[in-house]
């Protein structure tokens, strides 16, 4: 892909860069799971995520582009890949610039590079090893984040319901967090797409986060809320009842704070 200004990012404060080449990119990292825009892998220390970005989705063969009078001109599928990949990567953009507390994202690497003389090794899911420079690939070093549902069913299991609440206190203000910025995402899946560090909760996917200033509004933070609510609240009812009662109290909690 070629240089994009747009996909620059200010120049990292020095603990921020110590932080990458001492803490992060020193570690070995381990295939983790594959989206439909990333392979994630996880450090050593189960930490950190590196997200690499399966740039043969994102963008348009291009080959199909030197063909004009073949039956690849004006393919629509492939003009759609290259808006995809504009839209995922200023998602990801406007996230660290806006975001970052609330996604837990360090470090943005979106053009080719000569600057960050850094190495990597990867482990694949069939345990080979390659070592990679980083100048040369598009990716996202995030904090690793315990998926939402997993991180609630420890806590419940255990017994640790004023944990619980603390996590689901915290589930809320993130999006309650998200609407006071203006922020949107159409996909609203809780299950693969946020999760906790301790008890605060993040938001791990990126992909689709868009500006939307009409969040604000209090009509629609409230529909917002009431539907994270209700998600939330399904799976509880079904595994644990007894989280029922918590989601709902604080979820009107962050609702009445707002007015």
């Amino acid at each position: 892909m070629g240089y994009r200004e747009e996909w620059e990012i200010p120049p990292l404060s020095h603990e921020e860069s110590e932080i990458l080449t001492q803490k992060v990119f020193p570690q070995v990292f381990y295939y983790m799971a594959a989206g439909n825009q990333c392979y994630a892998f996880i450090s050593e220390d189960r930490q950190y995520v590196l997200k690499f970005f399966k740039m043969q989705n994102l963008l348009p063969k291009s080959w199909s582009k030197r063909f004009p009078f073949s039956l690849f001109h004006g393919d629509k599928a492939e003009a759609s890949k290259e808006l995809l990949s504009d839209r995922v990567f200023t998602s990801y953009k406007d996230a660290y610039e806006n975001l970052r507390a609330e996604t837990g994202l360090l470090f943005l690497h979106f053009n080719k590079t000569r600057s960050l003389r850094s190495q990597v090794t990867l482990i694949d899911s069939k345990g080979r090893r390659y070592r990679i420079d980083l100048d040369g690939f598009e990716f996202v070093v995030q904090r690793r984040a315990q998926k939402v549902y997993d991180r609630l069913a420890e806590l419940c299991a255990a017994g640790m319901l004023e944990d619980a609440r603390d996590a689901v206190h915290s589930f809320f203000h993130l999006f309650a967090s998200r609407c006071e910025k203006g922020f949107a995402s159409e996909h609203l899946s809780l299950r693969n797409n946020f999760g906790f560090i301790g008890n605060r909760a993040m938001q791990i996917d990126c992909s689709f986060l868009t500006p939307d200033s009409s969040m604000k509004y209090p009509s629609n933070f409230r529909e917002e809320i009431m539907k994270v609510a209700e998600k939330l609240d399904s799976w509880a009812s079904a595994y644990y009842p007894e989280l029922s009662v918590i989601i709902q109290q604080e979820a009107q909690e962050v609702i009445n704070h707002a007015l």
